[in-house]
């Protein structure tokens, strides 16, 4: 695991350094540390203008950032925005707490969440992450019917999370299909923060 400790410095440098540091290693995990919220956001949105998986946790008033890059990644120049030093538009978090659309006939949920999923992906403005707690951790793991869906809506820039206890609750650890696992800290910090949290 390579680490970029980007503390006291002025943006962008984090963001040239983790990107210099990402280049520079063909697979594996990064973690860059930075102290103020621009920084945070400023990596994180590099990572996925690479197609790059990140989390950020933050301890003590110092924010780490995991980045994982997969072989055969590609490289990308770092957008303009990003050099901007000024944190992104605001941002929408969504939190999905049923595999299903709505309440009532259960077939018909599915019929729904399908269709809400396709129509988020035609949406022009996304969420920035998707949180998926409770049974809508089914919808991320393997043999999920929209599965598809929210692969389209990862590769546009959206990161995925399930609710670490929630898989664990219904045995599906081993069955995470997309994005990565989170804790209920993280879901609470983020909706905190989002300028819309929106609820299904």
């Amino acid at each position: 695991m390579n680490t970029v400790d980007n503390r006291g410095l002025a943006c962008p440098e984090p963001v040239i350094r983790t990107k210099k540091a990402l280049d520079n290693m063909a697979a594996g995990t990064l973690i860059s540390i930075v102290d103020n919220e621009i920084a945070k956001e400023n990596v994180l949105r590099l990572a996925n203008s690479m197609g790059l998986s990140a989390t950020a946790s933050k301890e003590a008033g110092v924010f780490r950032i995991e980045i994982i890059k997969n072989a055969g990644a590609s490289v990308s120049s770092v957008p303009e925005e990003l050099l901007a030093c000024s944190l992104p538009s605001k941002h929408t978090t969504l939190l999905v707490k049923s595999d299903l659309f709505g309440q009532g006939d259960a077939a018909l949920g599915q019929v729904l969440m399908k269709s809400f999923l396709h129509a988020l992906n035609e949406c022009s403005v996304l969420p920035r992450e998707i949180f998926f707690v409770n049974s809508a951790v089914r919808l991320t793991c393997q043999g999920s019917a929209v599965l598809g869906k929210l692969q389209e809506l990862e590769k546009k820039g959206v990161q995925i999370f399930s609710c670490g206890t929630c898989l664990d609750f219904y045995h599906l650890n081993e069955e995470l299909a997309i994005g990565q696992v989170t804790n209920m800290f993280s879901i609470v910090e983020s909706l905190t923060q989002a300028d819309h949290a929106i609820t299904i």
